[in-house]
């Protein structure tokens, strides 16, 4: 396991304190020497809100921990970097993704996916911590975009993430049928389901019909690839990137995009109310 990383289960939440109490299931090393007792012992630990929320519904979990101080404890740990850690879960999201990773090698560095393309499977997890697959498409119109949370750039992912909450907004009260919308990070290193979950909240997203998922970062590799979203190391940014807003129809085939930022609300309702 990597340095600082834990695998547990949680036996108890403490709401008031933001604390969880866990049994240890696996740990790195660097972690025997700062966490007492070995194996199966328990600990209490803080965690931040959207973590809170993951944990209250996917008791097994992935981590890594921080040391930091509490004035009422002392010394005490920050979980973070929360991931859901089921076995079968797991197998089922990796056996779909070696599917994506072949289908990209297959497409070349030359392809991107455009419109009258199909999506290729893909398994993601979303806010809460659930499996998303391409069966999430099924049904309905979904709204594809490519975001981060740490993004600061106001023109970028914030007024991105705003267009897609004042589209999601429209559709609703002019009583579009069957709309959905997807954000997938562009930083998964940092962008855990419980990070995604603080962000949705923090745009008042309605999260009955809007998900933000992450992956391990070649999932997020082969997805920016295919739909051709070009991403790298910024001096000022954690990233630098470009954008493409996507819309996909209930067979699961690519309708429209507007490569850019410049993408308007407006013309994306209109296309919705048409059924694209």
């Amino acid at each position: 396991m990597k340095e600082n990383s834990l695998r547990g289960k949680i036996l108890s939440l403490d709401s008031n304190n933001s604390t969880v109490q866990i049994e240890v299931l696996a740990r790195s090393n660097d972690l025997a020497k700062k966490l007492s007792g070995g194996i199966g012992s328990q600990h209490t630990m803080h965690v931040q809100p959207g973590d809170f929320a993951l944990l209250s519904q996917k008791p097994v979990f992935r981590g890594k921990l921080q040391e930091t101080f509490s004035s009422s404890i002392g010394k005490t740990f920050l979980l973070h970097n929360v991931w859901p850690d089921d076995p079968a879960e797991r197998i089922r999201v990796n056996n779909v993704n070696r599917l994506l990773r072949r289908n990209t090698l297959a497409m070349g560095d030359s392809m991107i996916r455009t419109v009258g393309d199909n999506l290729p499977p893909f398994a993601l997890y979303d806010q809460n911590g659930e499996v998303v697959t391409t069966d999430f498409f099924d049904g309905s119109a979904t709204v594809l975009n490519f975001i981060f949370s740490r993004c600061s750039v106001a023109e970028m992912c914030p007024a991105a993430t705003m267009k897609m909450k004042k589209l999601q907004d429209l559709a609703r009260k002019t009583q579009i049928p069957h709309i959905k919308f997807l954000s997938i990070t562009l930083d998964p290193s940092f962008d855990s389901p419980g990070v995604l979950k603080s962000y949705a909240r923090g745009y008042s997203l309605n999260e009955e019909n809007y998900k933000i998922c992450t992956a391990a970062k070649s999932v997020i590799d082969d997805l920016t690839r295919q739909f051709g979203i070009l991403r790298e190391d910024s001096k000022d940014q954690p990233l630098d990137h470009t954008m493409r807003t996507i819309i996909i129809n209930s067979r699961r085939q690519i309708v429209y995009q507007v490569p850019g930022r410049n993408w308007r609300v407006e013309d994306f309702l209109s296309r919705l109310q048409e059924g694209s």
